[in-house]
């Protein structure tokens, strides 16, 4: 916001680029938008003059700074891309200090999670029976203004079925001093102990 002398023309410059102006109103108020910044933005009031006859005018030192904060971020990773049925992992989010994140698993309702001041948080999954996928939705922050951008990132943790086997034996029943075999069947390339 201007503010000045009523229905005056005031110039001014944004990081010291070509003179612009603005027109105050019958309060003396005017307003100047930056457009969108992706960086600082200082503007400096260069002169300001009256309609009429005479014109009257004067040299302005005035101005003002945009500070422009850098987007939050947040990405996650799962300490163990794979478990097996029924076993639990964590999943850690890291990104900016004290940030908020949102997120979803399988699709399901947000749920959110404050990073610390080391910009790390852990989440638990709890005990498994499926594949699960962490998806980051939105990373914000507090304070004012509070910046936020939408977030893609996502970790998923496949759940592996519990090995299986069986024994079957060839005979039953065998005559002392004679032999049989046993067939053990299950899950391919599994190790499977035993007692006799």
């Amino acid at each position: 916001t201007v503010s000045g002398t009523a229905n005056s023309t005031v110039s001014y410059t944004i990081n010291g680029g070509a003179a612009q102006t603005v027109t105050l109103d019958a309060t003396g108020n005017g307003s100047i938008t930056t457009g969108i910044l992706t960086s600082n933005a200082t503007i400096n009031l260069t002169q300001a003059s009256t309609s009429g006859t005479p014109s009257c005018s004067q040299t302005l030192t005035d101005s003002a700074t945009v500070t422009v904060l850098p987007l939050p971020t947040a990405t996650i990773t799962a300490t163990d891309s794979s478990v097996c049925t029924n076993d639990a992992t964590t999943l850690t989010i890291s990104g900016t200090a004290n940030a908020t994140v949102s997120y979803t698993i399988n699709g399901g309702a947000t749920q959110t999670v404050t990073l610390d001041a080391t910009g790390q948080a852990t989440l638990n999954t709890g005990a498994l029976t499926a594949d699960a996928t962490y998806t980051l939705t939105n990373v914000s922050t507090s304070g004012t203004p509070s910046c936020s951008q939408t977030l893609t990132d996502s970790a998923t943790v496949t759940v592996l079925p519990l090995p299986t086997a069986t024994i079957t034996a060839t005979d039953t029943s065998v005559c002392t001093n004679e032999a049989t075999t046993l067939t053990i069947s299950g899950t391919a390339n599994a190790t499977v102990s035993y007692t006799i």
